[in-house]
């Protein structure tokens, strides 16, 4: 039998990633992440988003809780609050 080849388009692909829609999406889903961290924090969580449309794709970060010093709030914070991104459409 045959094997099938799916060459993806580089090209559209690329522009799919750059779009106002994908910002929008990753925008959305990045301050839900914050939000549910900050709620979620022991230390009271302050959380910045980070929205950057590079060259070839948009990039999302939620950046570490500002209120504490210790590192493992933050992550705990973090990785508590990483489902709140699957309920944002």
């Amino acid at each position: 039998m045959a094997r099938t080849r799916i060459i993806p388009n580089r090209q559209n692909i690329a522009t799919f990633l750059r779009s106002p829609e994908m910002l929008a999406l990753i925008e959305r889903k990045t301050r839900a992440v914050a939000d549910k961290a900050a709620e979620v924090s022991e230390a009271g969580g302050q959380f910045r988003v980070d929205v950057e449309a590079g060259e070839h794709r948009v990039r999302g970060a939620v950046i570490g809780d500002y209120s504490t010093a210790d590192p493992e709030v933050s992550r705990r914070a973090l990785l508590r609050a990483l489902d709140a991104a699957k309920a944002v459409d």
